[in-house]
């Protein structure tokens, strides 16, 4: 795991922050017309962001299914009285997917469709607890600024829906399945965490003068201006952002 520091220029205090919700394609899938795999959304007290197999032909497809069937759970639970928390998310999370394998549960459909990270933050009253299977980045801030913690698997990422795969003789790796791992964050500590897919990796080649301008975007909640940024790079700097990037934060 691996961490970045960059400390968010002197800003004047506002009276509320809006949530950074970013999703942006990556300047390869852009060069060879592909879609956006990623995906990020903001749900009730929870902080999302999918990626899909950049191998998987469409993986896009998971992520969107994944995602309204997800956001169509949590209606149920409010309609109920009740709501999607650490006790059942992967309760839920399991159930989502066995929805989606309704549409095919053919294991070569599967490995084009429904292979993706799956990246959830729970803001609670005295903590954030961040819910991660696959890559992606963890974003954290505190007084002294904001730092990116790397999630890494290898080679291969671990995939929610190798748990469902029946022939695991199709599997390379994670024949034994694969599960969440939870981190917990302490609001004496953190004033904010949120998560975001592996592009964000990119962030190490900007300028100096650009990673200082991001940082103060995602501090200050301003999403269009981390939207403009990435187009910016990608337009004059010869696709500096290669991998599509979401961000939830």
């Amino acid at each position: 795991m691996s961490s970045t520091v960059v400390e968010p220029e002197k800003v004047t205090e506002t009276k509320s922050r809006r949530n950074v919700v970013v999703s942006k394609m990556g300047s390869d899938h852009n060069f060879a017309n592909m879609n956006n795999h990623d995906y990020a959304f903001n749900l009730l007290n929870m902080k999302v962001v999918l990626d899909g197999c950049g191998s998987g032909k469409h993986s896009e497809v998971g992520t969107r299914v994944f995602a309204q069937l997800f956001a169509r759970k949590a209606k149920e639970y409010v309609e109920k009285g009740e709501s999607i928390n650490c006790d059942n998310f992967v309760e839920v999370v399991d159930s989502v997917f066995k929805k989606m394998l309704e549409l095919c549960g053919d294991t070569s459909f599967i490995f084009q469709n429904f292979c993706f990270t799956i990246l959830v933050c729970f803001e609670l009253e005295d903590e954030f607890v961040v819910y991660s299977c696959g890559d992606g980045f963890i974003i954290k801030e505190t007084e002294e600024g904001i730092t990116f913690d790397e999630l890494d698997d290898g080679e291969y990422p671990a995939y929610y829906i190798y748990n469902f795969i029946e022939n695991k003789d199709a599997l390379k790796d994670y024949k034994e399945g694969v599960s969440f791992k939870v981190a917990h964050f302490s609001k004496t500590e953190y004033t904010n965490v949120g998560v975001a897919t592996d592009g964000l990796r990119f962030f190490e080649n900007l300028l100096e003068v650009e990673k200082n301008k991001m940082m103060r975007f995602l501090h200050d909640g301003i999403g269009p201006g981390i939207e403009k940024l990435i187009n910016r790079n990608n337009l004059q700097r010869n696709g500096m952002f290669h991998d599509d990037i979401s961000i939830c934060f």
